[in-house]
């Protein structure tokens, strides 16, 4: 699961469709943890009971990626920034992120 969505973040970060418009300057997404359809722009979706929410950015010297989600324990919504450098590996910090929001929720 973790590998699928790398390999999606990392394809449509890159362009790698060609048939999707791009926003000039900003990439922005948003993906659920689950079979849920991992663009904004896709119509219809599922609705799931807990999802994990990601919005990844491209920015002036790397990659912003915010984390979103509802903590039932505290009844409050958790969210994080984590900024990836350039000189890091996007792949392998989006997956560090995805592992460490999964294991504190």
């Amino acid at each position: 699961m973790r590998d699928w969505l790398r390999q999606r973040l990392l394809h449509f970060l890159m362009d790698a469709e060609p048939s999707r418009p791009s926003r000039i300057g900003r990439r922005n997404i948003s993906v659920s943890l689950g079979d849920e359809e991992l663009c904004d722009d896709s119509p219809g979706g599922i609705d799931l009971p807990d999802p994990i929410v990601f919005k990844v950015q491209a920015v002036s010297g790397g990659t912003i990626v915010e984390t979103r989600w509802f903590d039932y324990k505290k009844d409050e919504n958790r969210v994080k920034l984590h900024i990836i450098t350039q000189e890091e590996n996007l792949a392998e910090s989006i997956g560090k992120i995805v592992t460490m929001e999964l294991l504190q929720k």
